[in-house]
């Protein structure tokens, strides 16, 4: 049947959701575009912080509400989606290299404890500059998204770069942004780059919260008088005219960028935002849901008298249970296996909801059934326990699924426990 006699014969109701026909008029939902959550994260709120143009502070508003919201108590992450200009680790002074393990990357932390990733912490030199085409920066955001184990965020705040770009697009389509906040200055161009910035996101369905304007006047220190030192701030007209309200109006004041430039802006302490995130606060209430897969889990290791990594899997003793918390040791027991062979053993760790196997040789029987069980198996390690779990947790220790039964020096010659332990 013709796509026309198909229209003429079904009366279109124009509600592609309820419909099953692949007619030439469907559009793709936004959820078609929506790119899947890490599975051991748990986001609960998107916030994205945008601007027409660079050079306003975007990045700053984004570090800074991520660290009131923190102080209320709040969970919060930063994903610096500003990869040609990543600015976000300076701000909070980190310098470590992120790092991977199975479960996926893993965001580095601020001193009081806000998720972060950003490109600078996955290049050897910040100081390289990313020279990379569009396609592949949008794909970094994506890989920022789906691949880093975030754990449970309440409140995540997206620096997007400026313009209305690539990367901007990829994060309104990608990302299930609960809403924007946009920044601008007082300058004469500030509706027009306002405009651009508020009219791509209704164009792509992500509400606008409101309006912050940066470099807003310089205050006194003796008569606190605030001074307008880049022209009268047009920015209550602009938020008429979209029907906007005014979140804040900044300083330009010369803490705010000492203190960034040193690192330290979780030393900051201003009210420039609090109404910002009082409004947060007060309408976007991060909603219930499942805990992330990474809050709690437990990593197993095969461990003999000396506490090191036991080579023989069927034939361990005893296990080491590293409890983890959102990628922190929170626990550390010893458990003892009263079974022999790879089936009790490994129905032992089953019980124990064991998430990661750390051990020295496996044979195959015994890696089969762990995987079926959703244990990821990390063979071939040897000596300290505690070293072999950093090791997992830094990359460095990789997960398998390939026995290695044989892969051992043994007095026997043959199989790593004489051919019982393991088969």
């Amino acid at each position: 049947m013709s796509e026309e006699r198909y229209e003429q014969e079904i009366e279109c109701s124009n509600d592609c959701s309820s419909c099953s026909a692949n007619c030439g008029s469907r559009k793709p939902s936004k959820e078609d575009f929506l790119e899947p959550m890490n599975p051991y994260s748990h986001v609960k709120r998107v916030i994205g912080v945008v601007s027409g143009k660079g050079g306003v502070g975007k990045s700053f508003v984004t570090s800074y509400l991520a660290v009131l919201m923190n102080r209320m108590g709040y969970k919060t992450a930063i994903l610096d989606a500003d990869i040609t200009g990543p600015s976000i680790p300076k701000a909070f002074g980190i310098t470590r290299k992120a790092a991977a393990n199975e479960l996926g990357i893993l965001p580095e932390y601020t001193k009081e404890g806000i998720a972060t990733m950003s490109v600078n912490l996955l290049l050897e030199d910040e100081e390289i500059p990313v020279i990379w085409r569009g396609p592949v920066i949008a794909g970094t955001v994506k890989q920022f998204w789906s691949q880093v184990v975030w754990g449970d965020v309440d409140y995540m705040f997206v620096d997007m770069p400026p313009g209305t770009g690539d990367v901007p697009l990829t994060v309104f389509q990608s990302l299930p942004l609960d809403g924007i906040i946009v920044v601008t200055s007082p300058q004469e161009l500030v509706s027009m780059v306002v405009a651009k910035a508020v009219n791509m996101a209704r164009q792509m369905e992500v509400p606008v919260l409101g309006l912050v304007e940066n470099y807003s006047y310089v205050q006194c220190k003796n008569c606190n008088e605030k001074m307008e030192v880049f022209g009268k701030s047009r920015i209550e007209e602009t938020a008429k005219r979209f029907d906007l309200p005014v979140l804040a109006k900044l300083p330009l004041d010369g803490e705010i960028a000492e203190l960034v430039d040193a690192g330290k802006i979780e030393e900051l302490h201003g009210d420039w935002l609090d109404g910002t995130a009082a409004f947060l606060k007060e309408n976007y209430v991060p909603a219930e849901g499942a805990k992330s897969k990474t809050m709690e889990y437990t990593i197993a290791v095969t461990t003999d008298d000396e506490g090191n990594v036991f080579g023989h899997f069927g034939h361990c003793e005893k296990f080491t249970l590293f409890h983890m918390n959102n990628g922190e040791l929170v626990g550390k027991e010893e458990i003892t296996n009263a079974g022999h062979g790879h089936t009790d053993t490994a129905n032992l760790l089953i019980g124990k909801q064991v998430k990661v196997l750390v051990c020295g040789g496996i044979g195959s029987a015994a890696m089969d059934m762990l995987l079926e069980a959703g244990i990821l198996v990390v063979p071939g390690a040897t000596g300290d326990i505690n070293v072999a779990v950093a090791s997992f947790l830094d990359g460095s220790l990789a997960a398998g699924t390939t026995s290695n039964c044989g892969s051992h020096d043994h007095e026997d010659g043959g199989c790593c426990c004489g051919g019982n332990c393991c088969h």
